[in-house]
Protein backbone atom coordinates (compact mmCIF):
# COMPACT_ATOMS: atom_id res chain seq x y z
CA UNK A 1 0.00 0.00 0.00
CA UNK A 2 1.22 3.44 -0.91
CA UNK A 3 -1.07 5.86 0.92
CA UNK A 4 -1.23 9.61 0.40
CA UNK A 5 -3.25 11.64 2.88
CA UNK A 6 -4.02 15.18 1.77
CA UNK A 7 -4.44 17.24 4.94
CA UNK A 8 -2.88 16.00 8.18
CA UNK A 9 -5.48 17.32 10.59
CA UNK A 10 -6.85 15.58 13.68
CA UNK A 11 -9.04 13.00 11.92
CA UNK A 12 -6.54 12.23 9.18
CA UNK A 13 -3.71 11.81 11.69
CA UNK A 14 -5.84 9.32 13.65
CA UNK A 15 -6.58 7.44 10.41
CA UNK A 16 -2.87 7.37 9.56
CA UNK A 17 -2.07 5.80 12.94
CA UNK A 18 -4.71 3.10 12.47
CA UNK A 19 -3.65 2.35 8.90
CA UNK A 20 0.03 2.14 9.83
CA UNK A 21 -0.82 -0.27 12.66
CA UNK A 22 -2.87 -2.48 10.32
CA UNK A 23 -0.40 -2.26 7.40
CA UNK A 24 3.12 -1.99 8.87
CA UNK A 25 4.82 -2.15 5.47
CA UNK A 26 2.77 0.65 3.96
CA UNK A 27 4.39 3.78 2.63
CA UNK A 28 2.50 6.76 4.03
CA UNK A 29 2.82 10.35 2.86
CA UNK A 30 0.81 13.37 3.89
CA UNK A 31 0.50 17.11 3.42
CA UNK A 32 0.40 20.09 5.71
CA UNK A 33 0.64 23.86 5.28
CA UNK A 34 2.80 24.33 8.36
CA UNK A 35 6.58 23.74 8.10
CA UNK A 36 6.83 23.09 11.87
CA UNK A 37 4.09 20.48 11.70
CA UNK A 38 5.81 18.99 8.66
CA UNK A 39 8.99 18.50 10.69
CA UNK A 40 7.03 16.85 13.51
CA UNK A 41 5.21 14.52 11.10
CA UNK A 42 8.47 13.61 9.36
CA UNK A 43 9.98 12.61 12.71
CA UNK A 44 7.22 10.01 13.02
CA UNK A 45 8.34 8.40 9.77
CA UNK A 46 5.93 10.01 7.34
CA UNK A 47 6.88 11.49 4.00
CA UNK A 48 5.57 15.06 4.22
CA UNK A 49 4.79 17.51 1.43
CA UNK A 50 3.98 21.15 2.06
CA UNK A 51 0.72 22.08 0.32
CA UNK A 52 -0.75 25.57 0.57
CA UNK A 53 -4.07 24.53 -0.93
CA UNK A 54 -3.36 26.45 -4.12
CA UNK A 55 -0.34 24.97 -5.88
CA UNK A 56 0.69 21.33 -6.06
CA UNK A 57 4.46 21.00 -6.08
CA UNK A 58 6.13 18.58 -8.50
CA UNK A 59 6.91 16.39 -5.47
CA UNK A 60 3.23 16.27 -4.50
CA UNK A 61 2.25 15.44 -8.08
CA UNK A 62 4.82 12.62 -8.02
CA UNK A 63 3.38 11.33 -4.73
CA UNK A 64 -0.08 11.29 -6.32
CA UNK A 65 1.32 9.36 -9.28
CA UNK A 66 2.76 6.72 -6.94
CA UNK A 67 -0.21 6.46 -4.56
CA UNK A 68 -2.40 3.39 -4.54
CA UNK A 69 -4.71 4.81 -1.87
CA UNK A 70 -5.73 8.42 -1.30
CA UNK A 71 -7.49 10.12 1.60
CA UNK A 72 -8.62 13.69 1.02
CA UNK A 73 -9.04 15.46 4.34
CA UNK A 74 -8.91 19.09 3.26
CA UNK A 75 -12.12 21.06 3.62
CA UNK A 76 -13.55 23.01 0.72
CA UNK A 77 -13.04 26.76 0.73
CA UNK A 78 -15.15 29.56 -0.77
CA UNK A 79 -13.89 28.70 -4.26
CA UNK A 80 -14.59 24.96 -3.94
CA UNK A 81 -12.35 21.97 -3.38
CA UNK A 82 -8.69 23.05 -3.20
CA UNK A 83 -7.49 19.53 -3.98
CA UNK A 84 -9.47 19.36 -7.21
CA UNK A 85 -8.41 22.89 -8.13
CA UNK A 86 -4.70 22.33 -7.54
CA UNK A 87 -4.33 18.64 -8.34
CA UNK A 88 -6.88 17.89 -11.07
CA UNK A 89 -4.29 17.01 -13.71
CA UNK A 90 -2.25 14.88 -11.31
CA UNK A 91 -5.40 13.07 -10.16
CA UNK A 92 -6.44 12.34 -13.74
CA UNK A 93 -2.99 10.94 -14.45
CA UNK A 94 -2.81 8.85 -11.23
CA UNK A 95 -2.92 5.38 -12.78
CA UNK A 96 -1.99 3.51 -9.57
CA UNK A 97 -4.96 4.68 -7.50
CA UNK A 98 -7.25 1.83 -6.46
CA UNK A 99 -9.12 3.62 -3.67
CA UNK A 100 -10.02 7.20 -2.75
CA UNK A 101 -11.63 8.29 0.53
CA UNK A 102 -13.01 11.76 1.03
Amino acid sequence: MNLLVLGAGYSATAAIQEIRAAHPGATVATTTRDPEKAAHLAQSGLVVHLFDGETASPELAAALAQATHLIVSIAPNAEGDPVLSACANALRAAQNLTWIGY
